[in-house]
């Protein structure tokens, strides 16, 4: 039971700082508001009994006096309260900013954590692939036939090493910066042909069907926009089976590319869950890309002033997961902006 309350009272220990410290500003306050208006109520009798005293004046003269006195120090009790009420308001709205930068500092941190965590668990499988090949290697227990295969199974091990590598100094320095800092003009077409290009090089995932891609430049940074892309779709080779279609349209001011697929899918509630870092392995059957690369994936999207989202039509039907980025000015009017 002690352990108990330990952990009960170590979780809640800014909340209920945040309470005692309230409820102590608005007895000091109210204990403040009371002496003063004691203070007050003192001289405003000892200035009617100096006036009671006085024989120089008429009756009238009197009354009116009394007026006068009511009158002042009941705009002075008036004031009084207003500041009372003013101070503790400022006193309370400061606690609470305090309080919200704690919760912040602490969400980040537990982000934090997770990150590590996740990212400690994704690199174990490839780490642990290679090292056993390059024991079997050494004992020479692989068969010449098996040989290359297995090496190249390796670099494909290596290669996905790499791109983790890479995601998370991404996202780190994407971090790091203010939000759309580092942001360019891309021309989004010849980038999707030189990504899916070396996609195919490297034999990095499936066969990607490209579609209608439109003619455009987008503000993004380059890097970021690599990481995005490559993390969708080594997601949609993972969960949506062989064909992997993508295609791009312009609306206005904005682009979009389409990442679609045939695979498993996903209830349609559970959108938003995907791109959560707290849904990977919560037993709650959702599998479609609950994991580390999506949760980056869409952050790094929002500091650029984009975003990601997912829908589907449920489990086995396939998903479609879409990037939505600024087209970007022309060069001269992007100089400009870049200059002021």
């Amino acid at each position: 039971m002690r352990s108990g309350f330990r952990q009960w009272f170590a979780e809640r220990i800014e909340l209920i700082g945040l309470g005692v410290t309230l409820v102590t500003v608005a007895l000091l306050v109210a204990w403040w508001t009371i002496l003063l208006r004691g203070e007050m109520r003192d001289k405003e009798m000892l200035e009617r009994a100096q006036l009671a005293s006085r024989t120089d004046l008429s009756i009238q003269e009197l009354d009116l006096r009394q007026t006068e006195i009511a009158e002042r120090h009941q705009r002075r009790n008036v004031m009084l309260v207003g500041e009372s009420t003013l101070l503790a308001l400022l006193l309370s709205g400061s606690l609470v900013v305090l309080f919200l930068l704690a919760q912040r500092r602490k969400q980040q941190r537990a982000d934090m954590e997770k990150l590590l965590q996740f990212t400690s668990h994704e690199f174990k499988t490839p780490v642990a692939g290679v090292k056993g090949l390059l024991q079997s290697l050494a004992l020479g227990s692989i068969p010449d036939a098996q040989r290359a295969d297995l090496i190249r199974l390796g670099q494909v091990e290596c290669d996905r090493l790499e791109h983790l590598a890479e995601t998370i100094l991404a996202y780190q320095r994407a971090m790091s910066r203010e939000p759309r800092e580092g942001v360019q003009r891309v021309d989004a077409a010849r980038f999707i042909a030189d990504l899916i290009a070396h996609r195919a090089r490297t034999a990095t995932g499936g066969e990607v069907v490209v579609g209608s891609v439109a003619a455009a430049h987008v503000l993004a940074d380059r890097d970021a926009l690599r990481v995005i892309l490559e993390n969708l779709l080594d997601n949609a080779h993972k969960y949506g089976g062989a064909e992997i279609r993508l295609a791009t349209v312009v609306d206005g001011q904005e682009w979009r590319l389409d990442i679609s697929d045939h695979g498993r899918g996903f209830a349609p509630d559970a959108a938003e869950r995907l791109f959560d870092l707290h849904n990977r392995g919560s037993g709650d059957g959702m599998t479609h890309g609950a994991g580390l690369g999506l949760a980056i994936a869409r952050q790094l999207a929002r500091r650029m002033g984009g975003d990601i989202t997912a829908r589907s039509s449920g489990p086995g039907t396939g998903a479609v997961f879409t990037v939505r980025l600024e087209v970007a000015p022309p060069e001269a009017a992007l100089a400009e902006t870049v200059v002021g």
